[in-house]
């Protein structure tokens, strides 16, 4: 398992990386490749590495051997992709989505295959999936541009309550047609469930002196109308806790206790299905 060391930086060199400076030492090996980005930011590296990983020569950059090289990246893109390269995350200090979105770029032009590195629990994975809670569709459409199939998936979960006709075209564009797609058939399917499960109202008790069929289909009665609103108002993000509420007071007149605890089991019931109900494309 590679070892990194990270020397004291001169606070006044502001033209050289902070991580990536000339004593940025892996396994015992200083860096023997200083790359230069756009905005003249040193970032010394290992050539070795950068082969590694790369089916390209780094782009064609170190197609022989080179001890020195400048690169089109800002500084803030070139960090992103040299940490993803080298297995380091990038959430101490996130970048933008942007940059990132940059570096995927870079990586790809340096010949870096991006599924080998954004499995599950690697930087690159969670650095994206971080973007979920802030930017979900964004980064959803990220995911989906490069393929990235795992983390489109998770990151979905994040897009229950997103309404997809506020999608731009370009947004639509940059995800394709077929992650567009699974994404609509999620909230359909949801949807469908949805209606599904909350169908049936809750089961009648044996008549008893208090309470007779009659007086049951109260309950059902006020079931059916919670169920349209709720099927009207619904999200496929909605909660237990919605559900639980919604039957819970259209009913609230019944006075019955089996017929409340019918309508209880019921609940439940609705809780538990809906809990079981995919949320990812």
């Amino acid at each position: 398992m590679a070892t990194f060391s990270y020397p004291q930086q001169n606070p006044h060199a502001d033209s050289i990386s902070t991580t990536f400076s000339p004593g940025f030492v892996i396994d015992g090996l200083i860096p023997d490749l200083e790359i230069t980005s756009a905005d003249a930011i040193h970032f010394h590296v290992h050539s070795e590495r950068l082969l590694a990983v790369s089916n390209n020569a780094f782009g064609g950059l170190l197609h022989r051997p080179v001890y020195a090289l400048a690169v089109p990246q800002p500084a803030t893109v070139l960090n992103v992709t040299l940490n993803i390269i080298y297995g380091m995350s990038c959430l101490p200090n996130p970048p933008s989505l942007e940059s990132t979105e940059a570096a995927l770029d870079a990586l790809i032009k340096y010949g870096i295959t991006l599924t080998q590195l954004a499995k599950p629990s690697y930087p690159l994975y969670e650095l994206i999936r971080s973007y979920a809670p802030y930017y979900p569709i964004e980064a959803y459409a990220v995911a989906a541009h490069h393929k990235l199939e795992e983390l489109a998936a998770a990151i979905s979960a994040h897009l229950l309550a997103y309404d997809l006709s506020r999608i731009s075209d370009e947004l639509t564009i940059k995800m394709g047609p077929l992650y567009f797609s699974r994404l609509a058939n999620l909230h359909r399917s949801r949807m469908t469930a949805l209606r599904n499960i909350v169908l049936q109202p809750p089961a009648t008790h044996p008549v008893t002196p208090l309470c007779n069929l009659d007086s049951q289909r109260e309950v059902s009665r006020a079931w059916a109308f919670a169920n349209a609103e709720l099927v009207w108002n619904a999200r496929p993000n909605i909660s237990t806790y919605a559900l639980e509420s919604t039957f819970t007071n259209a009913a609230a007149s019944v006075q019955c206790p089996d017929c409340r605890m019918m309508l209880h089991n019921r609940i439940e019931e609705v809780k538990y299905q809906w809990t079981a109900v995919k949320t990812t494309i």
